[in-house]
């Protein structure tokens, strides 16, 4: 007894009807286990096949770390997984009203960052940094076309970090790394885990956003 390719199938026409991103999540588990995880919280939903038309099912929703488990045939477990999945839907495409642009300094700039160039130490060590963010970007399995736009744009970066100022250096930094999130309209917290990966790969230089 296995769950078949044609239930997994099942699964992922339920995410596709729905317009999930299948990038944003990761599956696991082989014969009579299947397992489906958001990469970035803890949300996941996991089957595991008893007998013929048995199921038990651990369910960690949006709204309940804890999670639960119950038993059900086939048919209600795909009512079990489309509710699921709905519920992850909606959390990632209801903005919390609470999203907004403040006068933070995010570049934690200087009036003396207005023309002064970063040393040859600095431009190795973002250069280096570059790099560490894209191989941390390509991880999140973005889709390719997606992918290569944000490789090259941090190439075009990596070129001027000894031709501009500070202060231009880290404008275009930001106003890069914010257009591609804006432009690819990637799920809230995909954006928010690159701007994550963003603040952590830079943190050694104060840029605060």
């Amino acid at each position: 007894m296995r769950i078949t390719n044609l239930q997994k199938k099942e699964l992922s026409n339920i995410f596709q009807e729905l317009k999930l991103n299948i990038n944003d999540f990761k599956t696991s588990g082989q014969y009579k286990e299947f397992k489906i995880e958001f990469k970035f919280d803890y949300f996941s939903f996991s089957i595991n096949k008893r007998n013929q038309n048995e199921y038990y099912l651990s369910i960690y929703p949006i709204d309940n770390k804890n999670g639960y488990s119950v038993g059900a045939k086939w048919e209600s477990v795909l009512s079990y997984f489309e509710k699921w999945a709905k519920e992850i839907k909606q959390e990632l495409s209801t903005p919390t009203g609470w999203e907004t642009f403040d006068s933070e300094n995010y570049l934690k700039a200087e009036f003396s960052d207005l023309n002064k160039k970063f040393s040859v130490e600095e431009q190795v060590s973002i250069k280096q940094n570059l790099e560490e963010l894209i191989s941390k970007i390509k991880q999140l399995e973005l889709q390719e076309d997606v992918f290569k736009i944000f490789e090259r744009k941090i190439d075009e970066l990596s070129q001027k970090v000894n031709k501009l100022s500070k202060f231009d250096w880290k404008s275009l930094f930001i106003g890069t790394i914010v257009s591609l999130l804006f432009t690819f309209g990637l799920p809230p917290e995909t954006s928010g885990f690159i701007w994550k990966l963003v603040k952590t790969t830079f943190s050694r230089f104060q840029l605060k956003f």
